[in-house]
């Protein structure tokens, strides 16, 4: 048995992204391993009501190692690692818990690299490159630290996981090493139990729904693309044709490259009176997220870059209708009942919204999510097959 360790040292409440992905990949493992691996969340000693029950029914290291380093101490082990290709003092730490794999251990300022001379193998995550096409949307500082990272991962580590082809076509932009190293782990979504999601009346009751929504569940990002939604609204508005298009909207509201940004997409919704249309919701659990998307018309994801979208993923599961930007990464996820708009193009997306809500068919919708349910556990297999493979 192989003790592979998914070390947790960055806040999982900012970025959901990576803590769902994370618990989704163990939850996988923990379903179809057979002694084959045991996975350990290594986190730190004093965790938060939220965070034990982020991390209920998973097998918990604590420890303050990672947690009580000052920032002499990182650069220090970086130095070892670097002038000799290992840190005693990392490798110690892990082969006193009998950990042989650290996985996922990659969340950019709080970066554990191991050294290519480390007893541990290593196999750090690149969520995407969203640094080379929206500059932008980072500081010079943090352009340049991200590419040290990737310099990092190529020479420091056992593999490099990405989750998308494009994510690993894009290393070869910055080193080819790092593209040679990337293997792909592209992940999936297991079909939620059927008693586990919410039923929709209490949903609609709790939430002041509609019967019939459009669910929108992105964080609050630049990047995500929400104002082609809005604008998309107010076309429909101004033609007098929004009497049956309600959107639903989840995610944290903190942009912390624009701490204006959800200030302005407020201020676009109230302007333009379009509140009896857009709703949103603010963080919600990953259950209720799961039932919103279950009993939605169809999902949106208007996206202007990702590594892969689990919001895609989660609809897929499903057999959810999903109206999506055109970029490569969802081209590559390819939904079954994909369509697609060009992410700027707030006409397109209209027309998209129109036709969806006026072709909907409860009955036949009902066939595709049992269609998506019947496959959900072959694929989630193959997920799982797939990343065994990997650290093998």
């Amino acid at each position: 048995m192989k003790r592979v360790g998914f070390l947790i040292n960055f806040n999982i409440f900012k970025w959901f992204g990576g803590t769902y992905l994370i618990k989704n990949l163990i939850n996988c493992i923990m379903k179809f391993s057979k002694n084959e691996i045991k996975p350990i969340i290594i986190v730190k000693k004093k965790l938060s009501k939220n965070e034990q029950k982020e991390f209920k029914n998973f097998e918990l290291l604590k420890t303050n190692f990672f947690y009580n380093q000052t920032l002499i101490d990182r650069i220090y082990n970086k130095f070892l690692i670097l002038l000799f290709g290992r840190s005693k003092t990392y490798d110690d730490f892990f082969l006193k818990h009998k950990i042989e794999i650290l996985s996922h251990s990659n969340a950019l300022s709080n970066s554990i690299f191991l050294g290519k001379k480390s007893a541990i193998k290593s196999y750090p995550f690149l969520a995407d490159l969203q640094y080379l096409y929206y500059p932008q949307n980072f500081s010079l500082k943090n352009r340049f630290l991200r590419k040290i990272n990737i310099y990092m991962c190529a020479l420091h580590s056992t593999k490099i996981i990405v989750s998308s082809n494009d994510v690993k076509n894009d290393l070869k932009i910055v080193s080819k090493l790092a593209s040679r190293k990337a293997m792909v782990s592209p992940f999936v979504f297991l079909s939620p139990k059927k008693h586990e999601i919410i039923k929709c009346p209490f949903l609609r009751t709790k939430f002041k729904l509609p019967l019939k929504y459009f669910y929108l569940p992105n964080q609050y990002w630049m990047h995500k693309n929400h104002k082609v939604v809005l604008n998309a609204l107010l076309y429909l508005k101004n033609k007098d044709k929004l009497k049956n298009i309600f959107i639903v909207s989840t995610g944290s509201k903190e942009e912390h490259r624009n701490t204006k940004y959800f200030y302005e997409i407020e201020k676009f919704i109230g302007d333009n009176d379009l509140y009896k249309y857009y709703k949103y919701l603010g963080t919600v659990s990953f259950k209720e997220v799961l039932s919103l998307i279950y009993h939605s018309v169809a999902v949106i994801q208007p996206s202007k870059f990702e590594g892969r979208s689990s919001t895609v993923e989660q609809a897929k599961s499903m057999g959810k209708k999903i109206i999506l930007s055109n970029i490569d990464i969802h081209k590559e996820q390819n939904p079954l009942r994909g369509k697609y708009f060009s992410p700027d193009n707030f006409t397109q997306l209209s027309n998209l919204l129109l036709q969806t809500v006026n072709k909907y068919n409860h009955n036949l919708e009902k066939k595709h999510i049992e269609y998506a349910f019947g496959k959900s556990e072959k694929n989630f297999y193959k997920y799982y097959k797939n990343y065994v493979d990997l650290i093998s």
